[in-house]
């Protein structure tokens, strides 16, 4: 028994040559296995069922020659394979995959990694289903099923790099689903090919590239190919070298394994060696609290991804199994202190709730020893992967080093034996939406800006500042930093009127009329000031004409007439003009909104500011009786 390849046709007008799955990955951060792991492990740990076993991954490398190799190509059709894709090799993006061809042969060797997973839910789903784990992880290009609160990826980059991994872009799949299927019976069995687009020989048929190994399945539509089941997926599997353990699962087999931006082949051992510190290094919290379990099997061993063996990442995990015993001071090696970071989460666009959440800072001094990943903050939410390393070296002072651990969303309360709570949770989603698709930093996304009203950014880019903020207090606790540095001003001002000479700290007859809440922060990531605000005339009969803000240094907590260009300003308010007009030379933010406003909100942002001179804001708001001209 054996499969067969089928792909999918086009009008010759719809011809598009090149995956764009490839040059996603390759443009959202380094493909080295850092990202290859990064991905893998990630959709794994997602996948894990809800009881009290963990996760657990295998990766087996496997070198075939001679015979074997044979063998295995033979059982994944590779000559129906090969005539698809020699006809797409003239492509630029097919161009890898020629060479990789050519190496095969040259090479009569083949080298295959298979990533199988155990205590996951298996690909659940029908064939066409609109949302599903099957459809989500074989069929859909950067799209994700994912719908947990403390799932870890959201964009689906993690199945694209399966392919830009495999020298032919070739991978299959076999799954013990953990849901029984009402028509058929596990495994299940699918493979799938991304190739540049191409036409036959005679030309005239266009093929999309997209093929997939199964069952053809004759209708009105033409040849589809769908998944093996069952038996005959059993039989098929023995043959593909990827027969599953009798535990809910997936495995997943990426043919022709390579590292793209390797010089060089890595051999086995390097790269088995590889694998593992990273599964640590980016999952050592999954792996700490039992939830994941890493091993990587050669041919004569197995590697366990083990923090025992590597030690440099204990300091991390002695800050959530000591947080119970924190101290009022670091004034030891080993002391652990703890604090929290507030993080204000406004409420979605559609009406849901907001919270005042809370992030957990654990700073634990450094032993003499522990020089590996010293003053570096990781960084934490509830799906158990480190999101990223904040180097926070130049903060320390004298010989304070420190390793710590930033605890957001559901992951806040690990280490206490308490669980998380309500607002944990809005916490843990307004973090999932402010990771980028390769999930390496909180930062403003397009899924933020589209998803929480305003106040969303403000929020987010506020994090990293009062983390170094609260670290300066601890680590370099004596040294007098001026007026300089980030400081949160979230003050009610009384606000001015520019066109009548008012300034901030003088009462106007404008500010006698309007009232609001604003606030700003110096972002030493960006190395510039955000701001935010909400004005609004105190009596019902007036409204808002104008809202002009502009950033004022200080000295000696005094405005000077020194201001700070505006770079950009943003409002939520409906139709509310926006400009950047010069005041006196300098750049300020201007709002007009229609006539009838009464509430106008605001968010921006000024030039670089290397300086870093304190800085307040000035909002001046004009108001005028409703209907008067």
């Amino acid at each position: 028994m054996s499969g067969k390849w089928g792909f999918t046709t086009s009008r010759p007008t719809d011809a598009r040559y090149g995956d764009d799955v490839a040059k996603y990955a390759m443009s959202h951060g380094d493909p080295g296995i850092k990202t290859f792991v990064r991905e893998v492990l990630q959709n794994s740990n997602d996948a894990r069922l809800e009881n009290d076993q963990p996760a657990r991954v295998t990766f087996r490398l496997e070198s075939l020659q001679g015979d074997e190799a044979k063998e295995y190509l033979n059982a994944l059709d590779i000559e129906k394979w090969a005539k698809h894709a020699n006809l797409a090799t003239d492509t630029e993006s097919g161009k890898h995959i020629a060479e990789a061809i050519e190496r095969i042969k040259e090479d009569n060797e083949i080298r295959i990694l298979t990533i199988e997973d155990e205590n996951t839910g298996g690909l659940l789903g029908e064939e066409n289903a609109d949302e599903s784990n099957f459809t989500a992880l074989v069929r859909d290009v950067l799209f994700s099923s994912k719908s947990g609160d403390t799932a870890g990826g959201s964009y689906g980059l993690g199945k694209a790099v399966l392919w830009l991994y495999s020298g032919l872009s070739l991978v299959m799949f076999n799954s013990t689903l953990s849901e029984p299927n009402p028509t058929d019976q596990s495994p299940r069995l699918i493979g799938r090919t991304r190739l540049p687009t191409h036409k036959s020989e005679d030309g005239d048929t266009v093929y999309q590239g997209h093929g997939w190994y199964g069952n053809i399945n004759e209708d009105e539509e033409g040849a589809r190919p769908e998944s093996i089941w069952g038996d005959e997926a059993e039989s098929i599997a023995d043959g593909l070298r990827l027969t599953r353990p009798d535990s809910p699962g997936t495995s997943i087999q990426v043919v022709d394994f390579r590292v793209p931006t390797a010089e060089e082949r890595l051999e086995d051992e390097e790269l088995a060696d590889q694998i593992t510190e990273m599964a640590i290094r980016w999952f050592w919290p999954a792996i700490h609290r039992g939830d994941l379990e890493v091993a990587v099997e050669l041919e004569d061993e197995t590697k366990m991804a083990s923090i025992e063996e590597h030690p440099q990442y204990k300091p991390f995990t002695s800050c959530l199994t000591g947080r119970n015993n924190s101290v009022s001071e670091l004034e030891n090696p080993g002391d652990i202190k703890e604090e929290i970071i507030p993080l204000s989460v406004p409420k979605t666009s559609d009406g849901g709730d907001g919270a005042d959440g809370e992030l957990d800072l654990l700073v634990r001094r450094a032993e003499p020893d522990e020089s590996q990943y010293q003053n570096k903050v990781a960084f934490v939410r509830g799906a158990g992967m480190v999101v990223e390393y904040y180097d926070r070296d130049r903060v320390v002072v004298g010989n304070k080093d420190f390793h710590a651990v930033l605890l957001g969303g559901r992951a806040r309360p690990w280490g206490t034996g308490e669980s998380f709570s309500e607002s944990d949770t809005i916490v843990e989603k307004f973090l999932t939406a402010a990771e980028p698709p390769q999930h390496d930093e909180w930062v403003r996304t397009e899924t933020l800006a589209n998803t929480y009203s305003q106040g969303f950014r403000t929020a987010v880019e506020g994090i990293k500042s009062d983390v170094t903020d609260t670290l300066r207090g601890l680590v370099a606790p004596n040294v007098d930093r001026s007026t300089t540095g980030p400081q949160r001003l979230g003050n009610r001002f009384k606000i001015g009127n520019e066109s009548r000479g008012g300034n901030s700290d003088r009462t106007s007859p404008s500010s006698q009329r309007v009232t609001g809440d604003t606030s700003i922060s110096f972002d030493e990531v960006h190395t510039h000031w955000s701001f935010n605000g909400e004005v609004e005339p105190l009596s019902d009969r007036n409204e808002i004409r104008t809202v002009t803000v502009s950033l004022i240094r200080m000295a000696e907590e005094r405005a000077t007439t020194d201001r700070l260009p505006v770079k950009n300003i943003s409002t939520d308010t409906a139709g509310v003009d926006i400009s950047l007009p010069e005041q006196n030379g300098v750049q300020v933010g201007q709002l007009e909104p229609n006539p009838g406003t009464s509430t106008v909100s605001f968010e921006g942002v000024s030039i670089e500011d290397r300086r870093q001179v304190e800085t307040r804001m000035k909002v001046s708001v004009d108001v005028a009786e409703r209907g008067d001209q």
